[in-house]
């Protein structure tokens, strides 16, 4: 069975759109090098573009692991137009951020999960958090939502397509949850598996994972081992330091302590760690919500557009500095 998607309005710069992404990355790269590193269970390509720089620290940034979230699409897409044309899809320069960029070997994953992607949404904007909420866990065939909990000890890893009228972001086509992993030794999602192999061997000092929800925060990296949590801290320093110069809102770094609290199941980052021998970092920006006095105030959509770029660039900056690369020494050897 299928559901009527809701055709929503975006700014040109918000470009989350499956068939749009499709075609810029087909039609628009002239300085990035795009190639398809496996298929989704729908059979939509799984691209990466690629702007090598011999000799270079190589990092990863990723969008669209949960096809409810198309902020992180758009930003890496922002991302890639800003090293294609020296300005972000808005026509506005991001200097230090493109300076990083061209000074490292970037692999940019623009929405790992097209599945997901392709039955949300482009935008929940100005939209209830129940809406997501339902795009983001599916329907079954009784109307109720498939039983998703991101804050469950025991969350739903795999529910049957057959049962619903559609299984939502969260998931695949398959049906298996994209970030909740059985064991940190394999994924059954065959997107995860394709970017884990694809990961094997590369090189990579790290992985930045986008995600939204109703704020701006990253995550303490829980799964990995002490050397990697001072880096964490600091990049909550820096980008307080320059969410604050432009009046933003920015969390607390979730989950740290003293020590960190390990999470009680794997996820995507606990699996590329241990096999790809990197660090993962994780970061939420905004979807824009409205409905609660905590989601005040309103930032329009450059706003978190722009605010996914300014973590993309303290990220990219702790890479330049090799900062990753001297705890996956440390810890890999």
């Amino acid at each position: 069975m299928h559901i009527k998607i809701p055709q929503v309005a975006v700014p040109d710069f918000w470009l989350g759109n499956l068939g749009k992404v499709e075609s810029y990355l087909r039609r628009r790269l002239v300085k990035g090098q795009r190639s398809s590193f496996g298929a989704s269970t729908f059979g939509y390509d799984l691209h990466v573009v690629e702007y090598p720089n011999e000799g270079a620290v190589k990092l990863m940034v990723i969008g669209g692991t949960h096809g409810h979230e198309p902020t992180g699409v758009a930003s890496v897409m922002n991302l890639i137009h800003l090293l294609e044309t020296g300005v972000d899809l808005d026509g506005r320069p991001h200097d230090r951020l493109l300076e990083l960029a061209q000074s490292l070997h970037l692999y940019l994953v623009p929405c790992l999960n097209p599945d997901g992607r392709s039955v949300c949404p482009d935008s929940f904007y100005c939209g209830g958090i129940d809406t997501c909420v339902a795009f983001a866990s599916g329907i079954q065939l009784d109307g109720d939502l498939v039983p998703y909990d991101a804050d469950s000890e025991q969350p739903c890893y795999y529910f049957d397509p057959a049962e619903a009228i559609f299984v939502g972001g969260q998931f695949n086509g398959a049906g298996w949850a994209m970030n909740r992993r059985l064991s940190d030794d394999h994924s059954e999602a065959v997107e995860v598996e394709a970017l884990l192999e694809l990961c094997r061997g590369l090189g990579l000092h790290a992985i930045l994972d986008l995600h939204a929800c109703g704020y701006n925060f990253a995550f303490q990296a829980r799964s990995h081992e002490p050397p990697y949590w001072p880096i964490m801290r600091e990049w909550q320093s820096r980008a307080e330091a320059l969410f604050g110069a432009k009046g933003r809102q920015l969390g607390k770094l979730n989950g740290d302590g003293d020590p960190p609290t390990p999470p009680d199941f794997f996820f995507n980052s606990a699996l590329l760690h241990k096999h790809a021998e990197l660090m993962w970092v994780t970061y939420e920006g905004r979807q824009g919500y409205i409905g609660r006095s905590s989601f005040m105030p309103l930032p329009t959509e450059w706003e978190i557009i722009d605010d996914y770029l300014t973590a993309i660039q303290v990220y990219l900056e702790l890479g330049f500095e090799e900062h990753y690369a001297r705890a996956n020494a440390e810890v890999f050897g």
